[in-house]
């Protein structure tokens, strides 16, 4: 038997190299595909594109099509298998999220005219955290939002967005399960884009100095969000360690666990990304199953108490909260359940949110119990996550 860190390694390098190898094209040169990423058969990637780390893109079947300043976050899916799938310029694929073929996302309709200058031919649309488009429409200036699903042959168009944990199974459902786009939406996602363009230019430039600078725990790469290029710290000391099987990036400060203990309670394909938004202050770890993600939006941050249970697709995302700008926190022996999105939120220790449930802007107390599929909204309950399985 191979010891444990040597199996690590090796499958890190066959990773990378594996990735590598099944573009049908060269990447643009100006885009950045992060080694963990899969980008496989006919994919075509534009100017400035950036796909984030466990990103999935399967074009073995048919042809992804992925426009320029478009960005694929992590642990998201994309899958062909059943039909193409374009992605058009400034599309916002965000963690978790999945879309199956054949679906077009930012392509056609119209942009917003905020400034009554000459229309845009180009603008932002959104696919939200944990969200599914299976066979769907998103046009431009349209969003689908956390935890949402919009099903096969409907269009969302334009100036709309679909409302969080909703299903939309027929064009008759749209009017009902979406909202108006706003401009604060608008500002949002062209910060989104603004963001992850600065990520497909810098990433290349840290994988520049030194190959293994974009592997395993590692630097964050210097941007006019994160000035400073900086290594998590594990139990107070800068560590890296670019064999290690998931990524750990930028100012993520774990306080009780060193790197034997996370090999221990850590699953694999997990993303601790603190190259926007930072610092990361982690107590400790219980347990952190597969697939999970945290990131935080630009000038945020995030605590998280000792003893946290994450559950595989889980998501910790941090961002302002409206009512006292606390940073995103959660309390010690705080349990996530599966595809859980846990954004711009804070709760007290002893707590359970059941899996694919939404916590998105809300302050909670201690020994809050949230059930399974449930939206929460400015700290109240609104509806059921209305896909469950």
């Amino acid at each position: 038997m191979f010891p444990r860190r040597k199996v690590v390694l090796l499958f890190a390098l066959l990773l990378l190299v594996s990735a590598s190898a099944l573009f049908s094209a060269e990447p643009n040169a100006a885009s950045f595909v992060d080694p963990t990423a899969r980008v496989i058969g006919k994919v075509n990637l534009g100017h400035k594109v950036y796909v984030a780390p466990f990103a999935i893109l399967d074009g073995s079947k048919n042809e992804i099509s992925v426009g320029d300043e478009t960005d694929v976050q992590d642990n998201v899916q994309v899958d062909a298998t059943n039909g193409p799938i374009k992605f058009g310029s400034e599309t916002i694929i965000a963690h978790g999220a999945t879309v199956t073929g054949g679906a077009s996302i930012g392509i056609g309709g119209k942009c917003n005219d905020d400034s009554h200058d000459s229309p845009s031919t180009a603008c932002p649309s959104f696919v939200g955290f944990n969200a599914v488009v299976d066979g769907a429409i998103i046009q431009m200036n349209a969003m689908v939002t956390h935890l949402a699903r919009v099903g096969p042959g409907v269009t969302i168009p334009s100036g709309r967005k679909v409302k969080p944990g909703k299903w939309v199974r027929s064009n008759d459902e749209v009017e009902s399960k979406t909202d108006e786009v706003t401009k604060e939406d608008r500002k949002f996602m062209h910060d989104v884009v603004h963001v992850n363009v600065a990520f497909a230019e810098e990433y290349p430039k840290l994988a520049k100095e030194n190959r293994t600078n974009v592997r395993g725990i590692n630097y964050n790469p210097s941007t006019e969000f994160n000035e400073q290029s900086r290594l998590p710290t594990l139990e107070g000391v800068p560590t890296r360690d670019p064999g290690f099987r998931n990524r750990i990036i930028g100012d993520v400060k774990i306080k009780k666990d060193n790197l034997g203990q996370l090999n221990k309670v850590m699953g694999s394909q997990i993303s601790l990304r603190a190259d926007e938004g930072h610092p990361f202050e982690v107590d400790s770890i219980a347990e952190m199953s597969d697939h999970v993600t945290f990131h935080a939006l630009e000038f945020t941050s995030m605590h998280l108490g000792a003893n946290g249970t994450y559950g595989p697709y889980s998501l910790v995302h941090g961002g302002e909260l409206k009512e006292d700008r606390s940073i995103t926190k959660t309390g010690d022996n705080v349990t996530l359940g599966a595809h859980v999105v846990f954004f711009r939120s804070t709760i007290g220790a002893n707590s359970t949110v059941g899996d694919r449930s939404l916590v998105q802007d809300s302050v909670l107390p201690a020994n809050t119990v949230i059930g399974r599929c449930e939206v929460w909204l400015n700290g109240e309950f609104a509806w059921k996550v209305e896909w469950c399985p």
